[in-house]
This record gives structure tokens, C-alpha cells and sequence, in this order.
């Protein structure tokens, strides 16, 4: 039965990165606890099940043309220095501090989505956006992007650091709302991102001992149809669609991560 749900929970995680671009982080981690992993061995497991998820998820955008690898690759590189200070930074606030504070971030991510997903599709960016001062800065951060790529990459990793979750989520808002990515550019490009940053913490957690190959052998099943088989209609609905869908999850992830650190008090 254990192995019937973790299946499951592999594929929830899957379809998660494949249409929104996020980490299945926050749903895998508190249900292999609820099964009696410990947190490190339960973080190890869904870090490993995120690395395959993303690459499927990367690559079948790419399928698409919906990958970017030129800007992306900067803010990886600033990304994964800045998530080393943001690990340390982190044992300054109590967890449940940091529970709410992400939880508080997806609810406000959701509202940003959805109303990117409502604009119309002549418009070119957001209504915010086309404010002059706003527009002067993004079209300067725009024209010198390998810079400001590697600044935004490292206040990512320090916010991901700190908190423990969410690159993925901060790095496809970057894409999208300061790089001018479409929502489809975004997610194929953060999901690839994403898996390096996934892959060298499962690394670390399988040479602490801390990665129970079983349930991350269980879950990578269920991640592997979920992610792939999510991407591939996220790549055939419309930007509005597919962000109005991302503010939805969005909005469920931060609810969800609310009531199971009621859960766990």
C-alpha cells in the first residue's frame, strides 16, 4: 500500500513541475514524513524524484522550442552560490517561521500569475509593467542580462537557501516578469535550472546516507508519467490557460503547506 502511495505522490509531483515549473518539494517531503521518514532522508528522496522530474519537464519543452538556455545559465551560476548563504542564513528562523513565510509567498505568486493570465493577448507585458519607470528598468536589466542574470540568480539561491524551497517558483517569475520570458519559455527554462540545483542536493543526501533509494526508485515511476505526459499539454494550451492553471496550483500549494504546518505544531 506504502508503495501504491508514494506511485501516486510521484505523480502529483510530476504533473506540478510539468505545468507550473515548481518543485513537488512541498507536497513529497510532508507526506513521506506522515509515512515515517525522517526529514532528511524524506528531503533526499524528493530531491531526487524533482532532478528526474525537471529534466523530463526541460526536455519536453524544449520539444517545443520553449527552452532558453542563453540567460538561463547565469542564474544558475548565481543561484547555486547564493543558495550556500542562504542555508546558513536559514538557522536564524524558527521553521515554522519559514513554513509560513513560503506559504505566504505562493499565495501572492498565485495572484500575480492570475492576473498575468488575465491580461489580454495583444498586450505584451502586464498592466504594472507598462508603467514608464518600471519599463526603463526592465529594459535595462534586459540589455545587460548576463549581469544582472548572475545578481538575480544569487538573491534566488539565497531566498531558496533560506527558506529551503521555491527556486524553481522565484526563478520562473524572474524569467517571466523581469526577462520578458513567455510563461512557456519560463518554466522549460527554470525547470532545467531547477534539475542541476535538485541534482547536486541529492547528491549531497546520497553521500550522508540520507537517500532511501526505494521510495526515490517509487516515486521517480509516477514522476516520470506525470511530468511527462503534464508537459506535453501545458506546451499545447495558450500563455492565459496555462497561467491562470499555475496561479490555481499555486493557490492549492500555499493552502496545502498552511494547513499540514497546522499539522505538524
Amino acid at each position: 500500500m506504502q508503495s501504491i502511495i508514494i506511485l501516486l505522490i510521484g505523480l502529483l509531483a510530476g504533473n506540478i513541475t510539468g505545468i507550473i515549473g515548481a518543485s513537488g518539494v512541498m507536497i513529497v517531503v510532508p507526506v513521506f514524513i506522515i509515512l515515517g521518514y525522517s526529514p532528511a532522508a524524506s528531503i533526499g528522496a524528493s530531491l531526487f524524484i524533482d532532478t528526474i522530474a525537471s529534466l523530463i519537464v526541460a526536455w519536453t519543452y524544449h520539444q517545443h522550442d520553449n527552452l532558453v538556455i542563453r540567460d538561463g545559465i547565469w542564474i544558475a551560476a548565481g543561484s547555486i552560490l547564493g543558495a550556500q548563504a542562504g542555508s546558513y542564513l536559514s538557522i536564524l528562523i524558527p521553521t515554522a517561521s519559514l513554513s509560513n513565510s513560503f506559504s505566504i509567498f505562493l499565495l501572492i505568486s498565485a495572484v500575480f500569475l492570475w492576473l498575468n493570465g488575465k491580461r489580454r493577448i495583444s498586450d505584451e507585458e502586464p498592466g504594472f509593467m507598462r508603467n514608464p519607470g518600471i519599463r526603463r528598468t526592465l529594459l535595462f536589466v534586459r540589455s545587460h542580462s548576463r549581469l544582472f542574470g548572475i545578481v538575480l540568480g544569487l538573491l534566488v539561491g539565497i531566498i531558496s537557501g533560506f527558506f529551503g524551497a521555491g527556486g524553481g517558483i522565484m526563478i520562473l517569475f524572474i524569467l517571466i516578469f523581469v526577462m520578458g520570458f513567455s510563461m512557456h519559455e519560463g518554466i522549460g527554462t527554470s525547470t532545467l535550472i531547477m534539475a542541476f540545483t535538485a541534482a547536486s542536493g541529492a547528491a549531497g543526501h546520497l553521500a550522508t546516507g540520507d537517500l532511501p533509494i526505494k521510495i526515490a526508485v517509487f516515486g521517480t515511476i509516477g514522476t516520470v508519467i506525470g511530468s511527462r505526459l503534464s508537459a506535453k499539454y501545458a506546451n499545447r494550451v495558450n500563455e492565459q490557460i496555462l497561467s491562470k492553471a499555475g496561479a490555481i496550483l499555486f493557490g492549492l500549494l500555499g493552502l496545502f503547506l498552511i494547513f499540514m504546518d497546522r499539522i505538524f505544531q
